[in-house]
């Protein structure tokens, strides 16, 4: 999979758009405060097949977004740390990924979604958030999220978040099981390798001098070109490539400058 992720992103790099996220928690703000206004409107927003092949086609979009339930003003309040705590994770991933892999990852989740939705009937669209929460788990395991006063790390949030999908993915309706089984492929798909790599790592006993509160040491990214790292420059971008002409088919990192022409 990382391979071919590297073959797309080379060919196709250019031209994925950065910051989507920013769209994504505007969107659903924008629609949870309309709502709010308007509670009738609720009704218009989730994805119903029948009704866009009756015109209604703003629904392929507004379900990945819409409130599951009636908003109010208290609810207001959690939907705003929530698009906070989303705008968090996905510009974290964004910066790890990079803005092709992160997109795709939406953007994949959420046409399947859409997808299964007109083959098996109205389909929630939260899932997909769902996913990218259980992405954010695994790449960052360590980061603290503060519950009311309590710190936890987001690693055990993907772990319940994971099992409450797990659950409904058994006892949810078809819809729902269909949602879930994408957002789950979906993460399996990009995640599936780094959280096999965590899963063998758990065991491993750490060194004396490391603090158990520490995350685990990164590697340092350097590019094959230029040997810029990480280490000098800790917002300098990194893509991978294994093209058979300069790199020989193996996996090379390259900073963004020499990534585009190397």
């Amino acid at each position: 999979m990382e391979k071919l992720l590297a073959r797309l992103e080379r060919r196709f790099g250019r031209y994925a758009p950065e910051g989507i996220i920013l769209w994504m928690v505007g969107i659903s703000g924008a629609l949870h405060l309309l709502v709010f206004a308007k509670p009738e409107a609720l009704q218009l927003l989730w994805l119903d097949p029948d009704a866009v092949s009756n015109g209604e086609v703003w629904r392929v979009f507004t379900f990945l977004f819409a409130p599951v339930g009636q908003v109010t003003g208290t609810s207001l309040i959690w939907t705003a740390l929530g698009l906070w705590f989303l705008h968090t994770m996905g510009s974290a991933l964004e910066a790890q990924w990079g803005s092709f892999r992160f997109d795709l990852f939406v953007f994949l989740g959420a046409l399947a979604t859409l997808a299964v939705g007109f083959l098996v009937g109205p389909v929630p669209g939260r899932y997909v958030a769902a996913a990218l929460l259980l992405a954010f788990a695994v790449e960052f395991p360590e980061y603290e999220v503060l519950l009311i006063i309590l710190p936890v790390k987001v690693k055990y949030l993907g772990i319940f978040s994971g099992a409450l999908m797990v659950y409904a993915l058994v006892t949810g309706d078809v819809g729902t099981r269909a949602s879930v089984g994408v957002a789950l492929g979906d993460f399996l798909l990009f995640c599936g390798s780094t959280l096999r790599a965590r899963m063998r790592g758990a065991g491993v006993t750490r060194r004396k001098s490391v603090p158990a509160f520490a995350p685990p040491a990164r590697k340092t990214r350097v590019c094959a070109k230029c040997g810029k790292s990480d280490a000098d420059d800790p917002n300098l971008e990194f893509r991978v490539c294994d093209c058979q002409e300069k790199c020989g088919g193996k996996l090379t990192e390259y900073c963004l400058e020499h990534a585009r022409a190397h």
